[in-house]
């Protein structure tokens, strides 16, 4: 399993509620169709290390491999809908890829 990772900051024009509104409602549900999805989490950002990375939110899709995130991505209709819903509420947004193959968790600390 794999996850694509994305690190978002809202527009300039929008409070971080509306932001988070339509990440959380619109954009979801058009996320959530995507062929070959396995998850997926909205995180919102409290602070940023360094402050001035402002980062508002971070994203994480899972898929079984990357090659099936980007069909994903790339298959139509999707790719126009997100294209043309991106530009309604992100400002910038940076991707990449992670695998967990292993978990390490220090002594006496269940995995959830």
């Amino acid at each position: 399993m794999i996850r694509r990772v994305s690190f978002i900051r809202r527009r300039s024009d929008l409070s971080p509620q509306e932001f988070f509104s339509h990440w959380t409602g619109r954009h979801a549900e058009i996320i959530r169709q995507l062929p070959g999805l396995r998850g997926l989490r909205f995180n919102r950002v409290d602070r940023c290390v360094p402050p001035e990375a402002q980062w508002d939110g971070v994203g994480e899709t899972w898929f079984d491999s990357i090659a099936d995130a980007d069909r994903a991505f790339a298959t139509d209709p999707f790719r126009e809908i997100l294209i043309e819903d991106r530009a309604k509420f992100i400002g910038e947004a940076h991707s990449c890829y992670i695998e967990e193959p292993l978990a390490y968790l220090p002594d006496g600390v269940s995995q959830r």
